[in-house]
């Protein structure tokens, strides 16, 4: 029997898990709030098992030409002095390839073949069990019914989650903003860098030759910053004393569109809670220090649609869960654990200690991926 599916949401888990669907032929609709196709105009990072998803998706050629592939990454203080450099053609990355783009790039190869499936400007207004099945009423009354299964992929402020867990704290708020940006800078001959300060970071990505993608965040107890403010004016005052190429940067920044928002990771993962499931920031959402948002969503995806194209829906949601749960939860500690100690870093001693870790074990996101490269539960394709 045929299943009807809903998926709220058009973002890098929605569209993944529509593009598995389609792939198992499995049918569905995708209702989207934004009122059309967005142009985010920001960057993205994705790692090795970002790339390797998208391989399994048979997407990753699509994106040939269109992206920045990473040799070095190198973490630095506020004034430009290395720390470490971490070799990333070394084992266990010898055979993987660490890429940065334009998210709109991505989105694009996504979003190939959907647009008919899309329905733009319909948001969830209510939400009701029933007991295999699932009644959802929208702003699109076309789309107003049954369904046997709710896929929530709207992200980390999910309002199918919030619907759903009425009442209940969902997310963390880690009290830090961060800005996001793509800046031209010819010729910068740059390879990835973190600069870390105080309570402030700063990112610089190469998605090109000569464009940045950049990424800076602030703890915001502890400065005079709050967001909705001035994003330009904000971004310059914190990063103002930083070395490196931030003097390049900075004068540009003016320009630049900035997207601005809050650190937030999910307080408790969730997967499914009946016949709704949950798949990437809806579920799982973390902070994006070792990059995983779009690695975690590409697995969810692939491995809900596996599920649900081999079990009966309810088998199916019990099998996703089992088999994403440890590794969730392993990605979000790597994730989330540097903003524990934020506050910290205002003792000069604290800060020497960690760069000692740093320069020791190595950059802490290559760390984290080593790990996950070698970790034996991450090596099953679950």
């Amino acid at each position: 029997m045929t299943s009807k599916i809903l998926i709220v949401g058009a973002g890098i888990a929605g569209l993944s898990v529509a593009q598995w669907l389609t792939r198992f032929g499995l049918d569905f609709e995708i209702i989207e709030k934004r009122s059309s196709e967005c142009i985010t105009p920001t960057g993205i990072v994705l790692p090795f098992n970002a790339v390797r998803e998208l391989q399994d998706l048979n997407l990753f050629d699509k994106l040939t030409g269109q992206f920045f592939e990473a040799k070095t990454i190198t973490y630095s203080k506020s004034s430009g002095r290395v720390i470490k450099t971490a070799n990333l053609a070394e084992p266990p990355f010898e055979n993987d390839q660490f890429i940065a783009l334009k998210q709109q790039y991505l989105d694009n190869v996504l979003v190939e073949g959907l647009r008919r499936k899309i329905r733009y400007n319909t948001e969830i207004t209510t939400i009701e069990h029933g007991d295999d099945s699932v009644k959802v009423t929208c702003t699109n009354e076309l789309l107003n019914g049954t369904y046997d299964l709710l896929i929530a992929a709207d992200g980390i402020n999910s309002l199918v989650r919030q619907k759903n867990f009425e009442g209940q704290e969902i997310n963390i708020d880690h009290n830090v903003i961060c800005w996001r940006f793509l800046i031209p800078y010819p010729e910068h001959g740059m390879q990835p860098l973190h600069m870390i300060g105080k309570t402030d970071l700063f990112m610089a990505y190469p998605i090109s030759a000569d464009t940045l993608y950049c990424y800076g965040h602030v703890y915001q107890d502890l400065n005079n910053i709050t967001l909705g403010d001035n994003a330009q004016e904000n971004f310059k005052k914190t990063f103002s004393d930083y070395g490196g190429p931030l003097p390049g940067i900075l004068p540009q920044v003016d320009e630049a569109e900035i997207l601005t928002n809050r650190l937030k990771s999910v307080i408790e993962p969730c997967f499914f809670d009946r016949r709704i499931a949950f798949v990437g920031d809806a579920s799982n959402g973390c902070s994006p220090l070792i990059q995983q948002g779009a690695a975690t969503a590409l697995a969810d995806s692939r491995c809900l649609a596996d599920a649900l194209a081999m079990q009966n829906i309810d088998q199916a949601l019990i099998t996703y869960q089992k088999r994403r749960r440890k590794k969730v939860e392993r990605v979000t500690r790597y994730a989330d654990a540097p903003l524990a100690h934020i506050q910290n870093m205002r003792s000069w001693m604290a800060r020497e200690l960690r760069d000692l870790k740093i320069r020791t074990i190595g950059p802490p996101n290559v760390y984290a991926w080593k790990k996950l490269a070698t970790d034996r539960q991450f090596l099953s394709r679950g």
